[in-house]
């Protein structure tokens, strides 16, 4: 590139980081009319297809390839290639725009330069993510990222980044995509690429609202708000459906509503954004108490995107139906509610699989990359003396020990996330069922004695019925949090479903561990739980408590023992802690 024409190295520089200046540029080299006016013509054909301008595009094209007739520049004539499949991408015709890029990957020995490399990758990760292959495009989008940092220029290393954690986000791998677009927000706002700015800061938005995180999705939202020197124009017109779910989710109906007067916007949803539209909305008039109209809202809406044939992302139809579901249930059509209910769970295990899939894949894929770096420099090096290539060969054991390492977390995160319950961040049922026989087992082999305590909520069906779903989402995540700080560091405490928690206390008798409970209890029923602007009730539980050996010498005996002290609770008149009855073994399930 050091030999190149100044503005068009310059016009390398810009064109991923300001498409338009990169055109005028190249432009105006075309314009001289010297022996490099044909790359010239392609920085044109390449910022007016990355604008949204094909028609134009082509024609720069066309000047372009006169320049490479006699078939000298190979790399020059594939670069053209290249362009012209981002134009049949963004024509519709991706099927041609694969079958183009498939051809240009045939051709023998082309020698390409990182941003031509990275031109490639890119344009065929977002083809194969048009076609659906998930899997291959997270391989082309992480094998842009390290053509982009091969560059050394923030264009392409931003929109590599910003790709990539969009991609990990639609396969609802958050914690990738947190990771990767708050990496993306900050290079851009440092670089002055408004358009990268938009869409990292709107996809953190809903980032965030999926991970319950209302808080920072909100923040994010006043950030777009008060912030608009860095936005282009119209933004906060265009991402009006993102904006409303920062408000939505800290309560502020009223705001979220006004920005979801002008109907459905497409700039962060897949179809005509109708789905995310509807459930934003619908959504809203159950918090305002209109379950009929939410229900009526969001039944049209499933019926004209069957009629319509629309592509949503799986995010927005769950969300849907999770607001049908609630709509139903408050409306008494409990059969309803349920399927519902089923049909957004069936949703929520699909995000879940695509979800692992992608750090699977994202595992396999830094792997590869470092094994074909590894190899790269075994070639560059092959000419060094013994001496040196015993030194390398310390090195790449080195770095093959340091990625088995991290491949080795990698996979306890991914177990880890299995064990976890997403909303609360407590364990779930299957660690419960995993990590309690081998304390019992201990408990038996010391003579000490385990407490299983049974938790449930009280009133909490009344608490979502009127206050809606998110509400008790905080209140449980609230819930989940006392419970950690209040219970001992070796207590096991899982969330067992719902609206009940179990904790598994060991070394602690009865009364030690009444006394703990009872803490917990005080301390939930003085908690003040704020929604926005709304306060919620204050709540209570009821528990029921069972003891290693004497009510069982199993987790199911001791739960089955700890449910009754629960139902004794309950009967008694809630907001109670009841030991278990201490009768045989013979009726224990």
């Amino acid at each position: 590139m050091a030999s190149l024409n100044p503005s068009i190295a310059r016009a390398w520089e810009l064109c991923y980081l300001d498409p338009l200046q990169a055109a005028e540029l190249g432009r105006s080299v075309a314009a001289d009319g010297g022996p490099q006016a044909h790359e010239g013509w392609l920085h044109v054909a390449l910022g007016e297809v990355r604008v949204g301008q094909a028609s134009k595009a082509s024609a720069a094209l066309q000047w372009a390839r006169r320049g490479y007739a006699d078939g000298a520049d190979e790399s020059g004539l594939a670069l053209c290639d290249e362009i012209q499949a981002i134009v049949l991408r963004r024509a519709g015709d991706t099927a041609a725009s694969s079958q183009l890029q498939a051809a240009i990957d045939a051709r023998p020995g082309l020698q390409l330069a990182p941003i031509h490399r990275f031109i490639g990758h890119n344009s065929r990760a977002i083809t194969a993510k048009l076609l659906g292959q998930h899997d291959e495009a997270l391989r082309q989008f992480y094998a842009a990222m390290d053509s982009a940092a091969r560059t050394g220029w923030p264009g392409p290393q931003l929109t590599a980044l910003s790709n990539l954690g969009g991609h990990h986000q639609d396969l609802y791998n958050l914690d990738d995509a947190r990771r990767l677009t708050e990496q993306a927000l900050a290079m851009a706002r440092e670089a002055g690429a408004r358009q990268v700015t938009v869409t990292a800061a709107t996809n953190l938005v809903i980032i965030y609202h999926a991970m319950g995180e209302f808080q920072q999705a909100r923040a994010m939202v006043e950030f777009l708000s008060s912030h608009t020197e860095d936005l282009l124009p119209d933004t906060l017109k265009r991402h009006a459906g993102v904006l409303a779910m920062g408000h939505l989710g800290v309560g502020e109906v009223a705001e979220a509503l006004r920005h979801l007067e002008g109907g459905p916007t497409t700039a962060t949803a897949d179809g005509d954004g109708i789905t995310q539209w509807a459930w934003l909305k619908a959504r809203c008039l159950l918090a305002r108490g209109d379950a009929g109209g939410a229900r009526q809202l969001a039944e049209d809406t499933l019926q004209q995107r069957q009629q319509r044939h629309l592509v949503d992302l799986p995010y927005d139809l769950m969300a849907l139906h999770r607001v049908l579901a609630d709509a139903c249930e408050i409306e008494g059509d409990s059969v309803a509610a349920l399927r519902y209910m089923r049909q957004a769970h069936a949703l929520y295990e699909h995000l879940v699989g695509r979800s692992a899939r992608a750090r699977y894949v994202a595992l396999q894929v830094a792997h590869e990359l470092a094994q074909a770096q590894r190899e790269r420099d075994l070639a560059m090096d092959s000419r060094r003396t013994v001496e040196d290539d015993r030194r390398r060969l310390a090195d790449l054991n080195a770095a093959l020990q340091a990625q088995a390492a991290e491949t080795e977390m990698l996979h306890n995160q991914l177990r880890e996330q299995a064990l976890r319950d997403p909303l609360t961040g407590l364990h779930n049922r299957r660690y419960l069922f995993e990590i309690a026989p081998g304390l019992l087992e201990l408990a038996r082999r010391q003579g000490s004695p385990v407490c299983v305590v049974l938790i449930d909520l009280d009133h909490f069906k009344l608490l979502n019925d009127t206050y809606g779903h998110h509400a008790g989402d905080l209140v449980l995540q609230r819930f989940s949090t006392l419970l950690t700080q209040t219970l001992r560091r070796n207590d096991v405490v899982c969330r067992h479903g719902g609206e009940e928690f179990v904790a598994v206390m060991p070394e602690i008798d009865t009364v030690g561990a009444e006394a703990v409970i009872s803490r917990l209890l005080e301390a939930f029923q003085s908690q003040q739980t704020a929604m926005g602007k709304r306060r919620l009730p204050r709540g209570s539980f009821s528990a029921g408590i069972a003891v290693f050996p004497r009510n069982g010498h199993t987790l199911e005996q001791l739960l089955s023992r700890a449910d009754r002290g629960l139902y004794a609770a309950k009967n008694q008149g809630r907001a109670r802690i009841e030991m278990a009855p201490g009768t045989g073994f013979g009726t224990l399930i």
